[in-house]
């Protein structure tokens, strides 16, 4: 039976799964044999510090003892208090050290008393020193008892470290023989995982050469669906489009060309006097001029979404902020408002120069058109790297939305959320269009009374 090239790769794969076991558990027992071997180093390390740390202690004790004797100032004792403490601090830790070792136990329980007799020997010789002066000390001294404690504490140690030093020499040679099994090991398995990587390479190859044609198919389905998936998105979003123009014709154009028609029937009325023919006539003005404003509104929209096609050029955020500011300083010093900018991060951006330019411009006025009259206003701009995304945000600390409330009304054609302010409602409509023209997105987030924040989106 012939196996095809699927079948010898799970059978392979399976060889290739147990002997990735086995070799794990190899690798797991020799590390752990480094390891145990490491320990016991840093272990026999330890015992030899901590030794040498009870000698340098009783050192101390010495000789502040003998400095306060001999010239009765305290201040040779200020090594001596924390002696007194730190080495029975190191006496018990070499016990835990060596619990496992019953003649090294022996030896610091020993090193223990005399450490005890020395410091109470001491404690005597400051007392005597202190109260009697400094010839009842010195006759004190005289029978060398602390000199016999002192040297008892020297051999004690002397003998630990001789002992510890001899294990350390046999542990490092033990360690050092586990370290290089453990290597030979790693090479022994890198050169199996290298042969095993290679085989199974090849098959894999074999595999794909026999499912390139499959693979191909597969790619050109995804790509037509993709662009199936776009090209349906993006008639979704103009038949948002239309639908948003079919009701700016069904109610922002009906209205005043009702009024006018409605008006118009009127002044066939024969009985009108002329103060009534005068009111119809401004209200058919005033009509006719808001037909104009719509369709002037509606041309700029359309003009818009033509001048896609100019010429794009790098344009450098910062200088359009200062633009602005320059083009707006009266406003900036009549209401005292601050505008901070932090590009940083990056700076400049291939895009058509005009859009990027009423998008700034109309998001920093808004701040402005919309603050909070009893605070400092500041509006802040700043740019972010976002993977492989330019982020554009703008920020305020104005009067903010009610999203809750009007979340899917932000961005639609004449909307208003504040009367304060004059606006017919086109300024966002207007960002939305020109970020969705270059190719980005938009969104909003705010809170009333305490600020907004727009973050822009672009493909880099």
């Amino acid at each position: 039976m012939r196996l095809s090239i699927r079948q010898k790769l799970f059978i392979f794969s399976l060889i290739v799964l147990a002997g990735n076991g086995l070799t794990g558990y190899a690798v797991y027992e020799s590390n752990q044999r480094l390891f145990k071997s490491e320990q016991m180093v840093r272990h026999t390390e330890q015992v030899i510090y901590q030794s040498g740390n009870v000698l340098s202690i009783a050192k101390d004790i010495e000789t502040s003892t003998g400095g306060f004797v001999i010239t009765n100032d305290s201040a040779f004792l200020k090594p001596f208090f924390p002696a007194e403490k730190n080495a029975f601090t190191s006496i018990g830790e070499l016990k835990r050290l060596t619990r496992d070792n019953p003649k090294q136990k022996i030896r610091i329980d020993s090193l223990e008393v005399y450490m005890h007799k020395l410091l109470d020997f001491s404690t005597k010789i400051i007392a005597i020193r202190s109260k009697q002066g400094l010839t009842p000390a010195i006759t004190y001294v005289s029978n060398r008892q602390g000199k016999y404690y002192d040297d008892q504490i020297r051999q004690i140690s002397s003998v630990i470290q001789q002992t510890e030093n001899g294990l350390l020499s046999i542990r490092k040679k033990t360690n050092g023989h586990s370290q290089m099994a453990f290597k030979q090991l790693s090479r022994v398995i890198f050169i199996s995982m290298v042969a095993f990587t290679i085989l199974l390479l090849i098959l894999i190859d074999r595999y794909f050469l026999q499912n390139k044609e499959k693979e191909k198919r597969t790619i050109e389905l995804a790509l037509a669906n993709e662009e199936r998936t776009k090209m349906v998105s993006d008639l979704m979003l103009r038949n948002m489009d239309l639908e948003q123009f079919a009701y700016i014709i069904s109610h922002n154009l009906r209205a005043p060309v009702a009024n006018i028609i409605g008006a118009s029937s009127v002044l066939n009325d024969n009985d009108l006097s002329l103060a009534d023919k005068q009111t119809i006539f401004e209200g058919i003005n005033v009509s006719v001029t808001r037909l104009d404003e719509v369709v002037k509104d509606l041309n700029h929209i359309l003009q818009v979404k033509g001048d896609i096609n100019e010429t794009k050029e790098i344009v450098h955020f910062s200088t359009l902020v200062e633009e602005i500011k320059s083009s707006i300083q009266n406003l900036i010093g009549k209401y005292n408002i601050e505008i901070t900018y932090d590009f940083s991060a990056i700076d400049g951006f291939l895009t058509l120069r005009g859009y990027l330019y009423s998008i700034f411009y109309n998001l920093i006025s808004n701040s402005i058109k919309y603050r909070r009259k009893e605070i400092h206003s500041i509006i802040e701009v700043k740019s972010r790297l976002v993977n492989n995304k330019l982020e554009l945000t703008f920020s305020d600390n104005g009067m903010g939305i009610n999203l809750k409330k009007n979340r899917d009304q932000v961005f639609g054609l004449y909307k208003r959320f504040h009367s304060i302010a004059e606006g017919k409602g086109l300024g966002l409509f207007m960002v939305k269009t020109q970020v969705q023209a270059l190719g980005g997105k938009i969104s909003v987030e705010s809170l009333e009374n305490e600020g907004t924040e727009f973050k822009i989106e672009f493909n880099l």
